[in-house]
């Protein structure tokens, strides 16, 4: 009888083992993911963006500054990409947003958008940036709805002059304009243009809920009684 108790608590215990282990990998990985943002975000700290949902940056400039769209997106080489401004020494987000590639960068006739990732983008050779999910543009050339020049001031936007005309894909960055409610950003050499970007193996992973937590715990709590059972 000894033995088959002994035989079912070594059964159990293995049993118990690899769930641990199991449970364990899977925290890891889920805490370890990379995180895709979705919808327009603000006041988000460059740390957060890079150490914990695990971007790169690829390129910053300032708003004063011009640089073809190639270069700008050059070292670039994730699937994903985001787009956000900075007060130059902040180091916070003053509004960011993200999304494929392949969606930033979708042309996109005059004010007209592409909606992505719960955000309004566009991209023509009037300007490109972004807009909060369901809102509409004025492109002039930069977007200048929801501003204090067009209604009521919208935190959810940022807009970037670019060359090449409406009709056709932009050729190059050519300043900014637009940082949330923060406008008329032309040859603002205190404001930063950057682009972060991030494979798709980063795609968002949820941090285990708190029942799991607690599930896993009561699993370490059932392998140690039977450690100590089997020691007596």
């Amino acid at each position: 009888m000894l033995g088959k108790l002994s035989i079912l608590s070594f059964k159990r215990l293995y049993a118990l083992k690899k769930l641990t282990l199991i449970a364990l990998f899977t925290l890891a990985c889920k805490v370890n993911a990379g995180i895709i943002p979705v919808g327009v975000q603000n006041d988000i700290a460059i740390s957060q963006v890079t150490a914990d949902w695990g971007w790169t940056l690829c390129y910053q400039g300032t708003y004063a500054s011009s640089v073809s769209v190639a270069n700008m997106f050059s070292a670039c080489n994730g699937d994903y990409v985001m787009l956000a401004s900075e007060l130059n020494g902040s180091g916070v987000l003053d509004v960011l947003a993200a999304a494929l590639f392949t969606d930033v960068t979708t042309y996109t006739p005059y004010n007209t958008t592409h909606t992505a990732n719960d955000v309004n983008w566009y991209f023509n050779g009037g300007s490109m940036g972004f807009a909060g999910l369901g809102d509409s543009i004025y492109q002039s050339s930069a977007d200048i709805e929801g501003s204090s020049w067009r209604g009521t001031p919208e935190n959810d936007r940022l807009s970037w002059h670019t060359m090449g005309g409406y009709n056709s894909l932009p050729t190059a960055v050519a300043g900014g304009w637009r940082s949330g409610t923060n406008i008329t950003l032309n040859g603002a050499t205190n404001w930063n243009r950057l682009v972060f970007t991030a494979n798709a193996s980063a795609a968002p992973a949820a941090v285990p809920e708190p029942a799991s937590v607690a599930m896993f715990g009561l699993g370490l709590l059932a392998l140690s009684g039977l450690r100590r059972r089997k020691a007596r």
